[in-house]
C-alpha cells in the first residue's frame, strides 16, 4: 500500500529523531538495560512509521518470521456454525419462481459455500408472499456483511456450479433474514427482481405479458444484498408497508459535481475538467449517471499522488476507475458492488498502474433504497428531514440533519484501503456495503478526503441548509462546499477533522486544513 500526508511525514520524522537522540544520549558508557529498552523503543517507532507512511509494502520488522509447518498444523480447526435463513417472496404479481437459487453469505471472516435451497421436490421454486426457512451449515463467517443470491433454471440440480439464466423465470425477492446460534440477526433487504421479472410493480421492470424485460442486464440473475443496519434502517416490504412508507412513483434526481486540483498542482498549470456527468482535477476524478432500471449512481475516485515518484499517473487510474463505473451504470447494473467488481475489472485489463480510494453510491429510485461501496477515505453522507419533505426555496420543513456518514476505511492513519495494480492493493469485495431507504427531500454529499478532511460535518450541514432553503442547485451546493474546503485547507489555524486526527495519531497539537484535491458531489431526491 502506498501511504499519504507529506506534512505528517515530516511531523512523525521529527518525533522519531528526537526519540533517537534520546536513546543515543542514554546509551554513552556502559549499555544499561534502560539504554536497550530505548533502542528497542526506536526500532519499534520506526517500524509504525514505515508502515504509517509508506503502508505494507514497506520491509517487515527485524526479529519478524513465518509460522513454522508445526505451528500451522497446530492451528484450531476453524469454529463451526449453523445459520438459518428465512428467504422471504414479496406480494406483488408474478412474484413467484419455479426455480431454484443458490446463495453464498459472505462475512468479515470469510465465506461460505455455495448453498442451493428451493429444490426440494414439490416443494421447489418460491410463491408469491412466502416465507420459506433453512438451516446452512459452514464455519463461523463472524458478522455478516453480505449475501450473494443466483438464481438458477429449472433443471439444474443442486451444487452444480454452472448457472445458465437463460431459461430462469422472475422472481421479486422481499428479503433474506439470518439468524445465528449465538442470538445474532441480520436483514438483507432486496424488494426487487432476481433473475428476469414477467410482473411490473413499482421497482418492476417486467412487462405484465408474461414476456421477459428488455432492458434487464446481463447478470440480473444474481444480486448481492447488502446487510441493513437495524438502528437506520425500516425496510420497505412488499407485505407490510406502512402507507407513508410507500413509493408511489419513482424518485426524481438532480445531481452535479465540482472538482479543485491541490494549489502546487494548479501553479504549475494543472486545471480541473467539470462536464455533465463527469470531472476530474488532480488525481480527484468523479461520474454520476443513470440506466433504464431506476438506478442513478454517482460516485469519486482518490488516485493516489505518490505514485508519481515511481512514474506512474494515479490520476490516470482513478479516471479510468470513474470511467468504468459509468459504463457499468448506464449498461444497467443495479448492484454496487459489481459496479466496482465491474470497473476494477477492465482497469486491470488495460494494464493501468497506480492505485486509489473509491465511494459509489446507487440510489434505486423506483424502491427508494440507497446502496454504498466505499474502499477508503472517500465517503459520502445523507442528509434529511424526515419522510414527504420536499424542495423549495423557503420552505419551512424541519431541521436539516445527518441520518448516516460513512466511516473512513483505513489501515491506519493516512494509511486508506485502495483498489490498485499492486499485490497488497485491496479489492472491492473489501468494501465497506451500506443500504438505508431514502425520502423525497434528502440530501447526499459524496466527496474525496480533501472535502471531508477540511469541513467538519456540522459545517457541511450548515452550507446545504443554508443553499437548500434559498432554492440553490445541486451545482451550486456542490461549488459551495468545494471552496468551503478550500479555504479550510490553507488556513494555518484551523481546526479540522485532519488536524484532530493528526493530533490524536501522533500525540501532538497539530493545527489547520489538509491541502489536497477536492471533490465534492450534491445528490438532491424530491
Amino acid at each position: 500500500m502506498i501511504g499519504r500526508g507529506g506534512s505528517l511525514r515530516r511531523a512523525a520524522a521529527m518525533s522519531l529523531r528526537a526519540l533517537s537522540s534520546s536513546a543515543e544520549a542514554s546509551s554513552s558508557g556502559r549499555v544499561s538495560a534502560g539504554c536497550r529498552a530505548a533502542r528497542s523503543c526506536v526500532d519499534d517507532f520506526r517500524h509504525t512509521l514505515q508502515n504509517t507512511i509508506y503502508g505494507w509494502t514497506s520491509p517487515a520488522p527485524t526479529g519478524s518470521r513465518l509460522l513454522s509447518s508445526l505451528e500451522e498444523a497446530a492451528a484450531p480447526e476453524p469454529r463451526q456454525a449453523t445459520y438459518q435463513v428465512e428467504v422471504i417472496t414479496g406480494d406483488v404479481r408474478g412474484a413467484g419462481s419455479p426455480a431454484p437459487a443458490a446463495i453464498t453469505l459472505f462475512g468479515e471472516d470469510g465465506e461460505s459455500e455455495k448453498h442451493v435451497i428451493g429444490a426440494e421436490g414439490s416443494g421447489a421454486g418460491f410463491e408469491r408472499a412466502t416465507r420459506k426457512t433453512y438451516v446452512l451449515y459452514s464455519k463461523d463467517l463472524g458478522n455478516l456483511k453480505r449475501v450473494l443470491v443466483q438464481q438458477l433454471a429449472p433443471s439444474q440440480q443442486p451444487h452444480t456450479d454452472d448457472i445458465d439464466a437463460s431459461t430462469t423465470t422472475g422472481w421479486y425477492l422481499d428479503r433474506i433474514e439470518v439468524k445465528g446460534l449465538d442470538g445474532d440477526h441480520w436483514t438483507f433487504p432486496c424488494g426487487t427482481w432476481v433473475g428476469r421479472p414477467t410482473a411490473p410493480s413499482i421497482g418492476s421492470t417486467g412487462t405484465g405479458n408474461g414476456e421477459a424485460a428488455a432492458n434487464v442486464p446481463d447478470g440480473s440473475e444474481e444480486r448481492n444484498l447488502i446487510a441493513a443496519d437495524p438502528r437506520r434502517d425500516i425496510s420497505r416490504s412488499s407485505l407490510h408497508d406502512p402507507t407513508h412508507l410507500r413509493i408511489t412513483r419513482p424518485l426524481q434526481v438532480e445531481a452535479s459535481g465540482i472538482a479543485l486540483p491541490h494549489p502546487e498542482k494548479v501553479q504549475h498549470g494543472v486545471k480541473g475538467v467539470n462536464r455533465k456527468g463527469f470531472g476530474h482535477g488532480g488525481e480527484d476524478s468523479y461520474f454520476y449517471a443513470s440506466n433504464s432500471n431506476g438506478i442513478f449512481a454517482l460516485g469519486v475516485a482518490d488516485g493516489v499522488y505518490e505514485w508519481r515518484n515511481m512514474g506512474i499517473d494515479a490520476g490516470l487510474f482513478s479516471q479510468q476507475l470513474v470511467e468504468f463505473c459509468r459504463q457499468a451504470v448506464e449498461l444497467g447494473t443495479t448492484d454496487v458492488l459489481r459496479v466496482l467488481q465491474f470497473a476494477m475489472k477492465h482497469v486491470r485489463r488495460a494494464g493501468t498502474q497506480g492505485s486509489s480510494t473509491a465511494c459509489i453510491v446507487l440510489i434505486d429510485t423506483l424502491q427508494g433504497r440507497l446502496a454504498a461501496a466505499n474502499v477508503g477515505d472517500s465517503g459520502f453522507v445523507l442528509l434529511g428531514r424526515g419522510a414527504g419533505s420536499h424542495r423549495g426555496a423557503g420552505s419551512s420543513r424541519g431541521q436539516l440533519q445527518i441520518r448516516y456518514r460513512s466511516p473512513q476505511q483505513e489501515h491506519s492513519f493516512g494509511h486508506p484501503y485502495q483498489l490498485g495494480h499492486h499485490d497488497a492493493a485491496d479489492e472491492p469485495e473489501d468494501a465497506m456495503l451500506t443500504t438505508m431507504p431514502v425520502y423525497p427531500g434528502d440530501v447526499i454529499v459524496v466527496g474525496s478526503d480533501g472535502l471531508f478532511d477540511n469541513l467538519q460535518d456540522d459545517e457541511i450541514v450548515e452550507i446545504v441548509e443554508a443553499e437548500t432553503l434559498q432554492g440553490h442547485s445541486p451545482s451550486a451546493i456542490a461549488h459551495k462546499l468545494a471552496f468551503a474546503a478550500f479555504g479550510a485547507s490553507i488556513d494555518k489555524k484551523r481546526v479540522t477533522p485532519y488536524s484532530l486526527g493528526a493530533s490524536s495519531a501522533f500525540d501532538m497539537v497539530y493545527n489547520g486544513g489538509k491541502q489536497d484535491d477536492i471533490t465534492a458531489l450534491v445528490m438532491e431526491l424530491d
